[in-house]
């Protein structure tokens, strides 16, 4: 499944150490917006991670699920950005 995951927080060092962690998982494609394919045990391993990372009472992160029927009605405005599919290999 695709999950798309934006962030926010006011600590420039959770910010970065959030940055690094789901550039692991999947592809940036703003600021603070990720593209992830994962399965299901990776994804809950990510959510763990982050949720073991953030402070709640201060930062911010939504994760929302995409079907394969709304990956393909994505519509991209301006630079297109490659974000693996799932049969693509990553080396």
């Amino acid at each position: 499944m695709r999950w798309v995951v934006a962030y926010d927080t006011p600590c420039s060092k959770r910010r970065r150490k959030l940055a690094v962690l789901l550039e692991g998982y999947g592809v940036r494609v703003q600021e603070s917006v990720f593209e992830c394919e994962l399965e299901a045990a990776v994804f809950m391993q990510m959510r763990g991670r982050i949720e073991r990372l953030i402070r709640p009472d201060l930062d911010g992160v939504r994760l929302w699920p995409l079907s394969r029927r709304s990956c393909a009605r994505i519509v991209n405005l301006g630079t297109p950005v490659p974000v693996p599919g799932i049969r693509d290999v990553v080396v």
